[in-house]
């Protein structure tokens, strides 16, 4: 995959498969945007990978905090149908390898996790609501005590999302956000990767182990789906994460 694919590719990480889509792969999503090609390029895209798409697990995302503990089980929920997908969910994570986690964006931001020791993945899907609920601190924990992985030792990699330069915010999000805000003409800008970065830092990831591929998805419209921008007929880029068989 090009490096601007490959959240993980940084750190030349050969165990793992990793990687989010663009808009030139088609709507990945069941549920939103046009949506009668959305296997097909699933498919494609995974394929393209080593991935068989039949094989993904996915969720139906709330932007809330949940991160769960995914079994070969699990294998196939939401791969076909967004009726099967785990309910209730914005962050998955597993020990199995050969078990592909999923989630959908467009303009939220994908965060991967992944623990070479164990190892483990995780993905977590942060829009500002899951961010404000510090949902990247809560898939570290998630990883502390279902494996007993050390922050210190994690390696994280973003995906595309809505950064400062475009994404305007209420101005009592201050309250909320005491970084990742920026302050232009008297309007206030949220850039939700910077945010997660200083979470994940502040829970013990080092800076060093985060890559971030700083792609924004509503000024780079051309290339990545953005809601902000496109409204209800935005499609949706995957992103994926695998332990290698």
């Amino acid at each position: 995959m090009p490096e601007a694919n490959n959240p993980l590719e940084k750190f030349r990480i050969s165990l793992v498969t990793s990687a989010f889509s663009k808009r030139e792969d088609g709507n990945m999503s069941l549920s939103y945007g046009d949506t009668k090609h959305s296997l097909e390029n699933r498919q494609k895209f995974l394929s393209s990978i080593g991935i068989d798409y039949k094989n993904i697990v996915g969720s139906k995302q709330i932007h809330g905090k949940e991160v769960r503990y995914i079994k070969d089980d699990y294998r196939g929920k939401g791969a076909l149908n967004y009726d099967s997908s785990i309910p209730d969910t914005d962050g998955l994570m597993t020990d199995r390898k050969g078990l592909p986690l999923i989630i959908l964006t467009a303009d939220c931001l994908s965060v991967f996790i992944y623990d070479p020791k164990k190892p483990a993945v995780a993905l977590l899907h942060a829009g500002w609501r899951g961010t404000l609920k510090n949902i990247a601190c809560e898939g570290v924990k998630a990883l502390q005590e279902k494996f007993g992985s050390s922050p210190q030792r994690l390696f994280v990699g973003f995906g595309p999302s809505i950064r400062s330069c475009c994404f305007e915010v209420e101005k009592d999000f201050k309250t909320d956000f005491p970084f990742g805000l920026v302050v232009r003409d008297g309007r206030t800008y949220m850039d939700i990767a910077l945010t997660n970065k200083q979470q994940l830092i502040n829970c013990g990831v080092q800076e060093k182990n985060i890559f971030d591929p700083e792609i924004c998805t509503f000024s780079q419209n051309q290339d990545y789906f953005s809601f902000r921008k496109e409204g209800d007929k935005s499609g949706r880029m995957i992103s994926v994460i695998m332990l290698k068989p």
